[in-house]
């Protein structure tokens, strides 16, 4: 079973480890991974069980562009979103990451500006 290798985050009595509270990061990408899960993978459940709790009291320790991304993601997981109407949040939100790119943030919002052009056009088309 592919959740296998979720349980390198477990200790001896099967419960997530307390090290990986400290690593906020790592708590939400797994979290993030965790919404990928199957019917019957148990693990998985506990995972997004044991990640909420921790991400919703680390949003208020963290920095505040982390904390808005917990939230995002608490609210709205990646995996169960429409990837263009989360786009806008993420063309906003990547600025403000200190490890952004300004030539890849240039080509997102040139790509989601082209295809929100070639949207409307179709929309023009189909409703004449």
């Amino acid at each position: 079973m592919q959740s296998d290798v979720f349980e390198k985050f477990k200790d001896e009595e099967s419960k997530f480890k307390a090290t990986l509270i400290s690593d906020v990061q790592g708590l939400l990408s797994l979290y993030e991974a965790a919404h990928l899960a199957i019917r019957g993978e148990d693990i998985l459940d506990e995972a997004i069980a044991f990640t909420t709790i921790h991400l919703k009291s680390a949003v208020s320790y963290v920095c505040p562009n982390l904390a808005e991304q917990i939230n995002h993601a608490l609210h709205r997981p990646l995996c169960k979103t429409l990837p263009r109407l989360d786009t806008l949040y993420f063309l906003s939100f990547y600025p403000r990451d200190d490890s952004y790119n300004k030539t890849l943030l240039k080509f997102a919002k040139l790509d989601f500006n082209m295809l929100q052009a070639t949207h409307r056009k179709e929309l023009s088309v189909i409703t004449r």
